[in-house]
């Protein structure tokens, strides 16, 4: 049973000392602390980002980001508007969004101050906010990513336990292409899991599909990370 806690934080966005060489962004703000999704490969479980142990089950919910983070960017005199990315230590659009609409609200303030925004997640509940986020993309930038590294939903549920399937992914940034054609969609093909997902017949069938829903890239990583956790 997943356990909600609401928390409030001295901080909100995190300003990065140089811009992240894989998702362009300058920023990272993360909604939550802990996701629901319980990816087993997640890069959060290792002990450099001080997580708390049981991030599957009890998700930290952080209070009041929208007045928080405005206040932050309306006073700010070093964050000036660059790339945010949302979700990088939990998923942005994982099931507490339904409830608190973290991100929702986040997206607004970041609309007001003309901040771009990269989003990657596993989740079609993405698509709730396209008003939002389509009028980022025509006033700034905006770019919109799924995590897919298989269609095989037997290997999906045991690798992503909690997340949507892959075929709802592309078929939601099939749709986002269609009707939001500003917003730069892609798959960010990482991590390839070793004798998992590394047959060429994977990988073919990930290109293609990603082709198909006419998506702008495809962020690749061909390994994966050993860390502690």
């Amino acid at each position: 049973m997943v356990k909600y806690i609401e928390k409030e934080f001295k901080t909100i966005i995190n300003k990065m000392k140089y811009i992240d060489s894989w998702f362009w962004c300058r920023y990272t703000l993360n909604p939550y602390n802990g996701c629901e999704h319980a990816c087993i490969y997640c890069d959060a479980r290792s002990e450099k980002y001080y997580l708390h142990p049981d991030l599957d089950n009890e998700i930290i919910v952080k209070k009041n980001v929208k007045k928080k983070l405005d206040n932050r960017l309306k006073n700010a005199r070093t964050l000036l508007p660059d790339v945010v990315a949302t979700g990088g230590v939990c998923d942005a659009y994982q099931p507490a969004e339904i409830k608190y609409q973290n991100t929702r609200q986040i997206l607004e303030v970041l609309f007001k101050y003309k901040y771009p925004v990269c989003i990657s997640t596993k989740s079609d509940l993405v698509l709730r906010d396209l008003d939002i986020l389509s009028k980022i993309a025509d006033d700034t930038y905006c770019t919109l990513s799924f995590t897919i590294t298989t269609f095989d939903d037997e290997i999906a549920k045991f690798l992503e336990p909690h997340a949507t399937l892959p075929l709802k992914r592309i078929e939601a940034l099939k749709k986002i292409k269609e009707e939001f054609p500003k917003i730069q969609t892609g798959v960010n093909l990482m991590p390839i899991v070793p004798y998992i997902e590394d047959s060429d017949e994977n990988l073919d069938e990930i290109i293609l599909k990603t082709k198909e829903a006419n998506c702008d890239f495809i962020l690749f990583s061909p390994g994966m990370t050993m860390r502690d956790s």
